[in-house]
């Protein structure tokens, strides 16, 4: 899982006030690999291989099938929910409030 921490420390640095939504939807990809374009990209091989990209700059990462799907899923609830949230949701949900907390702060507005 060495890799899949680097990759969201790189999120995390890379996209910043908004990183929580690039995990979030990673975590959403995961669990049912089609392949879509947006804040995640996903590009599914024939082998069962995934890519997971966030953003254009991002060479990605790669979830080699189901197994390995589940694991990264499972980590991301691990290393995000612990015993603080219940659920990916419920952690997605907290780090919208406080972002929308933070908004007059962050943005100057009131």
């Amino acid at each position: 899982m060495d890799e899949v921490d680097r990759w969201l420390d790189w999120i995390h640095q890379r996209h910043n006030e908004f990183d929580y939504r690039y995990i979030y939807l990673a975590y959403l990809a995961a669990g049912a690999p089609v392949a879509r374009q947006g804040e995640i990209t996903v590009t599914v091989h024939p082998d069962g291989n995934c890519l997971l990209r966030a953003g254009a700059d991002d060479r990605g990462l790669v979830l080699a099938g189901d197994q390995e799907r589940m694991r990264f899923a499972e980590h991301l609830r691990q290393r995000y929910c612990s015993d603080r949230y219940p659920s990916m949701r419920a952690w997605e949900t907290a780090q919208h409030e406080d972002f929308l907390d933070e908004v007059p702060w962050r943005f100057g507005g009131q």
